[in-house]
C-alpha cells in the first residue's frame, strides 16, 4: 500500500501514475492525505481510493508501505523524517528538504531503519537522457572535448506561491541531470539572480564546474519564473560533436561537422509513471532505486553554493 501526501499539482499527477499502477497490479491499492477536505473527498471519489486529513490518522488506519510526499518544500523535511521514523518507504519531492543538514539527516534516519529514501528528479527516467547515458557515453570520446553543457529553464508566471526560488525549483534538475550522466561530481559554483516581485529569485544564470571521469565539465545554466511562455533548451556541446536534448518531449538531435542525426528512440514516456513504479519496485526489492536520498543532497548543496554565490559575488567551493 502506497500513500500520497499532498494532493496538489504535483500530488495529483502521482495519483494518476499511481492508478495506473493499480491498474497493472503492480501495487494493490493507494490512498491518499491532504488537509483540504473538498480536495481530498473529490480525488477520493474520482480514483476510488481512501483519503485522510492527517498521516496519523492514515497510519492508524491502514498498513503503509511507502509514502511519496508532494508536499510544499517547507514541509519535506518534517513529513519526511516523520514517515521514515514510523518505518514507511519515502519518495520526497525536490528539493528533498530546506537545507543540506536537513537532507543529511533523512538519509541516515533511512539508512538506520534500512528504508528507501528517493528524490523527485523525475528527468533521469526520460528515454533522451537514458539515450545519452547509456548508449552515446558509452562510446569512448564520442563528443570530443566537452565544452559544456548549456540549460535554459524558463516558467511562465503562475498563480501558486513558490516556497523556494528558480534554484532550487527548476535549475537543480540541471545539476542533478549533469551528475547523473556523467557521473560528475560539482566542485565550484557562480550565479548571478534577480528578484521580482517576490522574496525569492525570480530569475538565476551562472555555473556549475565539475570534475567527472569523462572530463572537467562546466554546467552553463539561466532559469526564470517570469517569461511570457514556457522554454526549454539542454544542449551537450563538444568538439566533434553536439547534442540537443527536449526533456519535454524526449527527444535527441546530434550535431556533426556535416550532419544532423534524429536517432530514434521512444519518445512516448511518462516519466513521473516511470519514476513511481521504480520507488514501488525498489520497496518490493525488484529494482535498485535510480535517485537516492543522497543524490538529493548533493544537488540541494549546490544550489546553496549558488545561493551564497550570489550573495557574496563570487565563486563557491564545493566539497561533500
Amino acid at each position: 500500500m502506497i500513500g500520497i501526501l499532498g494532493v496538489g499539482r504535483w500530488g495529483q499527477n502521482h495519483i494518476k501514475a499511481l492508478a495506473k499502477l493499480r491498474v497493472e497490479g503492480v501495487i494493490d491499492d493507494f490512498i491518499i492525505i491532504d488537509v483540504n477536505k473538498e480536495t481530498l473527498e473529490n480525488f477520493s471519489k474520482k480514483y476510488n481510493c481512501a483519503g485522510y486529513e492527517s498521516m496519523s490518522e492514515a497510519l492508524k488506519a491502514e498498513e503503509l508501505d511507502g509514502l511519496i510526499i508532494a508536499t510544499p518544500t517547507r514541509l519535506h523535511y518534517k513529513h519526511a523524517k516523520e514517515a521514515l521514523e514510523q518505518g514507511l518507504h519515502v519518495l520526497v519531492e525536490k528539493p528533498i528538504a530546506t537545507t543540506s543538514e536537513e537532507a543529511l539527516e533523512l538519509i541516515n534516519i533511512a539508512k538506520e531503519n534500512n528504508r528507501v529514501l528517493m528524490t523527485g528528479f523525475l528527468l533521469r527516467y526520460s528515454p533522451a537522457v537514458q539515450y545519452i547515458k547509456d548508449t552515446l557515453m558509452k562510446e569512448p570520446n564520442y563528443f570530443g572535448n566537452i565544452l559544456a553543457i548549456l540549460a535554459k529553464r524558463i516558467n511562465p508566471r503562475q498563480a501558486r506561491e513558490y516556497d523556494v526560488g528558480v534554484i532550487k525549483d527548476l535549475v537543480i534538475h540541471d545539476i542533478d541531470l549533469v551528475s547523473y550522466m556523467f557521473e560528475a561530481t560539482p566542485r565550484s559554483a557562480y550565479a548571478y539572480t534577480r528578484k521580482q516581485e517576490s522574496t525569492f529569485e525570480t530569475f538565476a544564470t551562472g555555473f556549475v564546474e565539475y570534475e567527472s571521469t569523462y572530463d572537467k565539465l562546466v554546467l552553463i545554466f539561466e532559469a526564470s519564473f517570469l517569461s511570457p511562455q514556457k522554454f526549454r533548451d539542454w544542449m551537450i556541446l563538444g568538439v566533434e560533436k553536439a547534442a540537443q536534448l527536449d526533456l519535454m518531449e524526449h527527444k535527441v538531435k546530434i550535431y556533426t561537422r556535416t550532419d544532423t542525426l534524429n536517432p530514434s528512440i521512444p519518445t512516448e514516456a511518462d516519466v513521473l509513471y516511470r519514476q513511481d513504479r521504480n520507488f514501488v519496485e525498489a520497496i518490493q526489492g525488484k529494482a535498485a532505486p535510480l535517485v537516492t536520498g543522497l543524490d538529493g543532497y548533493r544537488a540541494l548543496k549546490v544550489c546553496e553554493a549558488l545561493l551564497q554565490s550570489a550573495e557574496k559575488a563570487c565563486t563557491i567551493r564545493i566539497t561533500f
